[in-house]
């Protein structure tokens, strides 16, 4: 790699942590929920912040990829999107700060739709921009330096959370709102130099066709976003593994499991990024098979009630949930070129929002029936998912 060639992958990283380090601070799992509580905000907001934060940023991507397809230089999209996040983030802090209860968890959820938006933009665009600038064989360890790098970051959150008092102050927490806006900022000076020109993204045989009619004539996207939605399930089923250990053990061991999270991307995530760039599909597979280990472990072991035993084994669910997030992205990344990568991030991660929406309001749905046996129902579905690697087209 030449100093100039150094020089970009340096600067995409950075981007890459940056943008990792901002969702931390902003996280809808752990910042917004305390926040909204310390404002006196009604319960229902809160459940409502994950939803829009994932379906936000995903379901919208198609709509906007037929928008920008037309900008050339897919950096103009990349920085818009970060400054609407930015934006966002600080109308966020000006309603915390000016206004209380039901008008701040209002404002507040707008905010995250806004920000959600944002982050569909940069979301669409910043593969091309790695895409342009990374060669294949480079590309999973980019992906994989900057989750490991974001894994020590949460690590370090995780730690300060067990020293410090439990019930962070509405100071502390709109200090570290106003350090992500700061965050997605700097962001912006870090892709100063850099250029990613798309030259084939003009007007095509696809433009007009609905999303469905585009999947079912693109075999490699129908097999791609089947395997995603298949696979999705190791993320959907890490909640069941912390809430069943939470009703099964008296002890307080939310911050371990975040340790364990973080522990978990931290030690895999270059490692997984080095198997993908030699094969994605391979690290998808094995990654899966931690998976699918770790959660029928987990079915057996409940009744054991040892609360050591549930956060090992979600340290091992989330060593394999690194592998199947690096093998995805790594995979869409070498498997489409130019126009085309839009068009599958788009198409993809549109399908795959809505999916989330479903399959999140069953499995909830499913738990009040089934309770802790809803989750060999998603094992089995990771097991089919497993299999499909081997349907999936070679992309090396």
């Amino acid at each position: 790699m030449n100093l100039n060639k150094h020089k970009i992958f340096t600067q995409l990283i950075s981007i890459a942590t940056c943008g990792k380090l901002a969702d931390l601070l902003i996280s809808a799992k752990t910042t917004l929920p305390w926040l909204l509580a310390s404002l006196g905000a009604p319960i229902w907001i809160v459940s409502m912040l994950v939803p829009i934060r994932e379906s936000g940023s995903l379901i919208p991507q198609w709509p906007l990829k037929q928008k920008v397809r037309h900008i050339e230089n897919r950096l103009i999209i990349w920085r818009w999107g970060i400054a609407i996040q930015a934006c966002s983030i600080c109308f966020m802090l000006a309603s915390a700060i000016f206004t209380e209860a039901l008008l701040a968890g209002l404002l507040i959820l707008l905010c995250l739709l806004l920000l959600s938006l944002g982050r569909s933009l940069s979301s669409l665009s910043m593969k091309d921009v790695q895409g342009l600038n990374i060669k294949k064989g480079q590309r999973g360890q980019l992906v994989g330096i900057a989750s490991t790098m974001s894994g020590l970051l949460s690590l370090i959150t995780a730690g300060l959370m067990i020293i410090s008092p439990q019930d962070m102050s509405i100071k502390a927490i709109q200090l570290l709102i106003t350090f992500s806006a700061f965050i997605m900022f700097i962001s912006l000076i870090l892709s100063i130099g850099l250029i990613a020109n798309l030259t084939d993204n003009k007007k095509d045989s696809n433009d007009g066709k609905s999303i469905w009619k585009i999947i079912n004539q693109q075999a490699d996207l129908k097999q791609l976003i089947l395997s995603r939605c298949l696979l999705l399930h190791a993320a959907l089923i890490a909640p069941f593994f912390v809430s069943t250990s939470a009703t099964n053990n008296d002890f307080f061991q939310l911050p371990y499991f975040i340790i364990a999270n973080a522990l978990a991307s931290f030690l895999s995530s270059y490692s997984w990024g080095k198997m993908a760039d030699k094969s994605a599909i391979r690290t998808m597979f094995y990654a899966t098979l931690v998976c699918v280990s770790a959660s029928i472990m987990f079915y057996f072991v409940t009744a054991v009630n040892n609360w050591w035993v549930d956060v090992f084994l979600f340290f091992v669910l989330n060593l394999g949930y690194a592998g199947i997030r690096i093998g995805r992205k790594t995979y869409m990344l070498d498997i489409a070129q130019g126009s085309q990568r839009t068009l599958y991030v788009a198409a993809a991660n549109s399908v795959v929002g809505y999916v989330l929406l479903i399959l999140g309001g069953s499995y909830a749905l499913l738990y009040i029936v089934m309770g802790e046996h809803v989750i060999i129902v998603m094992t089995f579905f990771m097991a089919i998912g497993l299999i499909h690697t081997f349907k999936m087209k070679k992309e090396k």
